[in-house]
């Protein structure tokens, strides 16, 4: 059942890719249950919007890119992304994505919000197109607990080579910044409190503080 167009005032979509037969489903499907404008672009992404033969574009009005992934490398959606201005207010989305592919994490990091993969059903899309335009990020759970995961380790690892804290240090110094006492960080890792100190004073000494509160503050900022 059609959406009425006032659900997304103000808000247009544009498939950029060649004028296929399911490109150009897509764009029937998402005026027909959406309600929203949809143009196809079959042009290249760092060029967007030139060319573009629609009247009244404005970047006052919300605007949904789905990039087609069949017909472009995830190599130059990147730099497009990087190198067009224009795209930055833009929400945008892959589709047309292999599962093998694995460009999520990379994608993520590049503001992208959504994923549809080759497999997905129409139903699929209208769903995911929704929840993007209701502010949401449209990707599986796994995909999404992965980049979380992979990013705290990096940052993690970054802070340990850049302060030489060891993993069991950065552990205490996180229950140190939610208000932990020695006596809880003893109990919640079962090491001794002589052990817990033992490890704050060598945290003082690598990141350059006094006490507990200037840790804690120093953890705010870093971790």
């Amino acid at each position: 059942m059609a959406i009425d167009s006032n659900t997304y005032p103000n808000t247009r979509v544009f498939i950029i890719g060649p004028l296929t037969l399911q490109n150009e489903f897509l764009l029937y499907v998402i005026k027909k249950e959406i309600g929203i404008e949809c143009t196809i672009y079959d042009q290249e992404l760092n060029s967007f919007p030139a060319n573009l033969k629609i009247d009244n574009i404005t970047y006052d009005e919300k605007m949904l890119i789905l990039i087609d992934s069949e017909h472009q490398s995830f190599e130059e959606i990147q730099k497009s992304i990087v190198t067009n201005e224009k795209l930055s207010k833009c929400l945008i989305a892959l589709f047309n994505l292999h599962e093998s592919a694995g460009v999520e994490k990379k994608a993520l990091a590049r503001r992208i919000r959504g994923f549809f993969y080759k497999d997905d059903h129409f139903e699929v899309f209208l769903k995911g197109i929704r929840f993007i335009l209701n502010g949401e990020i449209w990707i599986s759970r796994e995909i999404l607990l992965k980049y979380v995961f992979d990013s705290l380790e990096e940052k993690q690892d970054a802070i340990a080579e850049k302060t030489s804290l060891t993993p069991r240090e950065i552990e205490i110094l996180t229950l140190v910044s939610m208000g932990s006492s020695n006596e809880e960080i003893s109990n919640k890792i079962c090491i001794s409190t002589n052990t817990v100190k033992t490890h704050m004073y060598n945290i003082f000494k690598k990141i350059n503080v006094q006490n507990r509160l200037q840790a804690a503050l120093w953890a705010a900022t870093n971790l």
